[in-house]
């Protein structure tokens, strides 16, 4: 007699998931995060660095200083003159490279050595000449002066010359001389004429001043003794 009771079927089992390293989940999520949070960093650092030497440069100022050495005494000339960038440091006293135009002319009062800064103190006061001298431009043509040998301070005889179509006699009447000072001498042009600036007896300067003008003149360098 066959059996009527149903058979209950066994159970399956449920799929078994795949094992998943604990904590394999989460760390990539942290990591990129990371990356990201430290390339932030990375750039703010990289704009403010820049910031600083933006603003660390606007801070300099440009000022004088010595391009070449320059004796006691005479006059300063834009060649003897550079710029440098400096911090701009209150207890710093050199002169702005702005007022440059006010240097050039004036006289050291002491030595002025290459690359050293200058300063007010390392200036006489002013361009003046002393009482009862003026400054006359006299342009002199090739081979009618020693150049070469010319400086400031020299004392020099400004002669009168004669003209293309005229002849010196010795038995004329000696030709006259302006006693001056040297002040600066230029550099030659294209022909070889060469300006001088000469400090002159008021009374002189003028006279000077019309023969100068005709081109008719040489300089004598007196003795240096």
């Amino acid at each position: 007699m066959k059996n009527s009771s149903s058979q209950i079927p066994a159970p399956t089992a449920a799929p078994m998931r795949p094992e998943t390293p604990i904590g394999a989940g989460p760390v990539p999520r942290r990591r990129k995060r990371s990356m990201l949070v430290l390339g932030t960093l990375v750039t703010l650092v990289g704009v403010l660095g820049t910031s600083m030497l933006v603003r660390s440069a606007g801070d300099r100022v440009d000022v004088l200083a010595v391009a070449r050495e320059v004796p006691a005494g005479q006059e300063i000339t834009a060649e003897d003159l550079t710029t440098a960038a400096l911090p701009n440091d209150p207890a710093l006293a050199p002169v702005k490279a702005s007022e440059k135009g006010r240097v050039i002319g004036r006289r050291a009062t002491a030595p002025l050595h290459r690359g050293e800064l200058l300063t007010d103190a390392q200036l006489h006061g002013g361009k003046t000449l002393p009482a009862g001298q003026e400054l006359v431009a006299v342009e002199v043509q090739r081979g009618a002066a020693p150049v070469d040998a010319l400086a400031p301070g020299d004392q020099v005889k400004i002669v009168a010359t004669p003209g293309k179509d005229e002849q010196v006699s010795k038995k004329g009447p000696a030709p006259e001389e302006i006693a001056a000072q040297i002040v600066k001498v230029g550099a030659p042009n294209a022909s070889g004429a060469v300006v001088v600036q000469v400090s002159v007896a008021g009374t002189d300067s003028s006279l000077l001043a019309a023969r100068a003008a005709t081109g008719r003149v040489a300089i004598v360098l007196a003795s240096k003794g």
